[in-house]
Order: structure tokens, then C-alpha cells, then sequence
């Protein structure tokens, strides 16, 4: 069973930052420790990496290789498979497969001290004469 779990790291600057992740309890060799199953960033209500299923994977990286996703699709699909998520301005996602497990997840990353409502995250298009990607 997995529970969350409290991280305090101090920086360079002697800053505090509080970090949680979801962990669980195992026994190896008459010893318990802890295992890591996932980050869950600085607020664990809305975390910023989520497992998803093979088909909610293949949709997606096909919606991504095509360029036409937007972050509010991202947050509807998330919220659609019952994940909470923050909608704030969205400048990366990542995908990651672990080999071991056979899981996929996937990682949101947001932009730093983003000024912008919680709710106004801004479409992306690509451009047709371009492969920039453009803000709408």
C-alpha cells in the first residue's frame, strides 16, 4: 500500500522547499525500506507526472507527433482518466517508459513564475509555413 511522503531539501541559498512523493513499504532481506513510485512535485493535490494506459499513451504520442495538441487537451485527458492537474501555462511534457515495470507515465513541466491565471493556459498551434510551434 502507498501512502505520500514529506521531503524537506534545503537549497544553496539556504531556501527551505518542501517536495512530496508517493512511496511504498516493502521487506527486502528482513529489512523494511521505502520504494519510490513517483514524484509528486511541491503540491501532491496536483501533481506533475501521472501513469497513463497503453492506448491513452499511443493517442497521445501520435497527437503529439502530428503537432496539433494543445495544453488544454492535455489537462482534459488527464482530468478525463481522473487526475487532477493545475492548469497553468504548460512548456513541456515528457514520456517515460520503464522498461523493468512496462508502465508508461507521463511528465508535465511548467514554466517558472508564470504570471498567468491558473485557468488561462494558452493553446499552441504549429505554424503551416514553419515547424515553430506559435502561442494562439
Amino acid at each position: 500500500m502507498s501512502y505520500i511522503r514529506k521531503i524537506i531539501r534545503r537549497n544553496k541559498s539556504g531556501e527551505i522547499k518542501v517536495y512530496y512523493a508517493e512511496v511504498e513499504s516493502v521487506r527486502v532481506g528482513g529489512k523494511v525500506i521505502q520504494r519510490h513510485i513517483r514524484s509528486l512535485g511541491t503540491n501532491p493535490s496536483a501533481p506533475t507526472n501521472f501513469p497513463i494506459e497503453d492506448v491513452q499513451f499511443s493517442y497521445l504520442a501520435v497527437r503529439l507527433m502530428q503537432g496539433d495538441l494543445t495544453p488544454n487537451e492535455v489537462f482534459d485527458m488527464l482530468e478525463g482518466m481522473g487526475h487532477p492537474v493545475t492548469r497553468d501555462s504548460l512548456e513541456r511534457i515528457g514520456i517515460n517508459f520503464d522498461f523493468g515495470k512496462k508502465t508508461f507515465c507521463i511528465y508535465l513541466f511548467y514554466l517558472k513564475n508564470s504570471k498567468k491565471s491558473p485557468t488561462d493556459a494558452p493553446s499552441v498551434k504549429k505554424d503551416s509555413t514553419s515547424k515553430e510551434q506559435t502561442k494562439e
